[in-house]
């Protein structure tokens, strides 16, 4: 017997949300998006209404159509069906020019990749400028509104620095500062604390709720990590393109006022309450795990019951009720099969694959020289899963790149299978790098080729691979990233897990056995990074794969046999850890 509360969006028969000013109001929103004869339905009939000043978080798996709402409530797509009105606007009736209007003067946007958010060659200041220059201000109002945002975010003292010498979580604020260039009354932002530490991540979460209160926003965040998702005061998960549940916190104050922000409550300790939301057809959507655990399968039988309603399973149509999570690893011990695994056991050289000694890499010169490593010693062997953690600005990408091939070290030495990678020719990193499989954390997919596609494109780069099994193995990786059926769609078409997912795949798909990913897991779900870290984990016990991850994700120390943590371009701790997949 399963038993549940109700929510109704928009319902007048709901106290809890009657005269409440609502500055985003969604009816019915549908989003289809059409390439050829293919369609994708991102939302289905979703209903949602925002108060004004409110803080809300955007929850769900990788594609339940979370950014591509977030990107009609800022303009930048608009729906197929149904009503969204914004700050007193119909956006859906809005002509091309009144919608750049809107999104020039009252939304904000932040992004997860700050290379959307910023241009690499401005300073702090010149960013911020630059977007009051194009919506017309005088250069007075610029310079004054500049400095006032550049104070707002803490980092007033790095006005003239330019962004390529700010760590991550700098970059970050001053990205939040861009977005209220032109005083916008709607801050949206796409896992803004994806890139940072959590301890970054909480300093950037304490700002917004700083600036909402003191310029009036309403705040809108799309996040995977339950952690952020536990700081706004309303959390909408939504599945399959619908409003699946909702969950309030109870601090006593109307959604909205701003008062839990004014309190400045870092732990957020507040009651919360889950609540099923019923949309104007009466669909509801039935949480997978309290669904699970009643055993409803296909059908239920719905009773009008004394205080509620209750839903029973149908008895020819229960289902069993799972014993245990599914682990996820479902035939990836496959993976290479056509290649061979590698003996693990009695590996071909006894020392280790990768050795990183005294290495330093210094960015620039004389005052403005940043010195991101600073004699980095380490040592990985065959097989093994190293995770790097740090801050921001730790130097975890850099070292990666510089194991890689992809960057050189100002000092010190790289040896990779017995080769110094330091002293390689530009040709020879050429050919290191086609056998070594890469994650970018900002995906760097063809946005013009299918997922298909982009993953084959690695296959023609090293030319490794007969051509007749082409087909078979990029189906067989994009089959174990959970993308079958997403194969024929191009990285527009695809949420950011999903993307993330192609680029796995890539990396992947011509058996690398050296693996070098930056935040492979920072656009997944909780469910879907668990998936994707139990297959690499597999990788290393059974095919002898070597990856090294640079990482803010705590779920990675549950799968890593080495953990490095960084901090100011050192390493200042290391963890061995004996750990087994359960």
């Amino acid at each position: 017997v399963l038993s549940s509360r109700f929510l109704v969006p928009g319902s007048r028969f709901l106290v809890l949300m009657n005269n409440i000013d609502h500055i985003i109001h969604a009816s019915g929103l549908v989003k289809i998006y059409k390439v050829a004869e293919l369609e994708v339905v991102a939302l289905q009939g979703l209903d949602l209404e925002v108060a004004r000043g409110e803080f809300l978080a955007l929850v769900g798996p990788s594609g339940s159509g979370k950014s591509t709402l977030l990107s009609l409530i800022g303009g930048l797509d608009r729906p197929s069906a149904g009503q969204l009105v914004v700050d007193g606007l119909d956006l859906t009736t809005l002509t091309p020019t009144g919608l750049s209007a809107y999104r020039r003067d009252r939304v904000g946007f932040i992004w997860q990749q700050t290379t959307r958010n910023l241009l690499p060659y401005l300073s702090a200041r010149e960013n911020i400028e630059l977007l009051m220059t194009f919506a017309g201000r005088s250069g007075r109002e610029r310079r004054a509104w500049a400095d006032e945002l550049l104070e707002a975010v803490g980092i007033a003292d790095k006005a003239s620095t330019p962004v390529t010498q700010l760590s991550g979580g700098q970059q970050q604020r001053v990205a939040i500062a861009c977005a209220l260039a032109n005083r916008p009354r709607i801050l949206l932002g796409d896992e803004p604390t994806g890139e940072v530490d959590w301890e970054t991540a909480q300093r950037v979460l304490a700002l917004l709720r700083d600036l909402r209160t003191r310029y009036g926003l309403t705040i809108v965040l799309v996040t995977h990590d339950p952690r952020v998702a536990e700081q706004a005061d309303r959390v909408i998960a939504i599945r399959d393109g619908r409003t699946s549940t909702e969950t309030r916190r109870d601090d006593g104050s109307a959604p909205g006022d701003g008062s839990s922000a004014a309190a400045g409550r870092s732990a957020r300790a507040r009651a919360a309450e889950e609540l099923v939301v019923v949309d104007r057809a009466g669909r509801l959507q039935i949480p997978g795990d309290q669904r699970a655990l009643a055993g409803i399968g296909r059908r239920a039988r719905v009773e009008l019951v004394d205080g509620g309603v209750l839903i029973r399973p149908v008895e020819d149509d229960r289902i069993a009720i799972p014993t245990e999570e599914p682990s996820g690893d479902h035939h990836h011990h496959y993976l290479y099969q056509d290649q061979g695994a590698v003996d693990v056991a009695a590996p071909a050289t006894p020392e280790p694959l990768i050795t990183v000694e005294g290495v330093t890499r210094v960015f620039g010169a004389g005052a403005r020289a940043v010195h991101a490593l600073r004699g980095v010693d380490l040592a990985v062997e065959r097989g093994a899963f190293v995770a790097l953690m740090g801050p921001s600005g730790s130097g975890k990408t850099t070292l990666l790149n510089i194991i890689g091939g992809l960057d050189r070290p100002t000092s010190g030495s790289v040896i990779v299978a017995g080769r110094r990678v330091d002293q390689m020719r530009t040709d020879e990193l050429a050919s290191l790098r086609r056998q070594i499989g890469f994650v970018f954390q900002s995906f760097a997919l063809l946005p013009t080729a299918s997922a298909f596609e982009n993953v084959e494109m690695a296959l023609r780069l090293t030319g490794q691979t007969p051509r007749q099994r082409w087909n078979a193995r990029v189906r067989r990786v994009l089959a174990a990233v959970g993308l079958t059926d997403w194969a024929d769609h191009r990285p527009y078409e695809l949420s950011g897990g999903q993307q993330q997912r192609v680029a796995l795949a890539r990396a992947l798909v011509t058996y690398p056995q050296i693996i070098l990913a930056d935040e492979p897991t920072g656009d997944l779900d909780s469910r879907t990074g668990r998936r994707v870290l139990t297959m690499l984990r597999t990788l290393c016990d059974q095919e002898g794969v070597t990856l090294i991850m640079a990482t803010h994700d705590p779920a990675v120390m549950e799968f890593a046999t080495t953990i490095y943590h960084l901090r100011d371009g050192v390493i200042i701790g290391c963890e061995k850890r004996d750990v087994a997949l359960a």
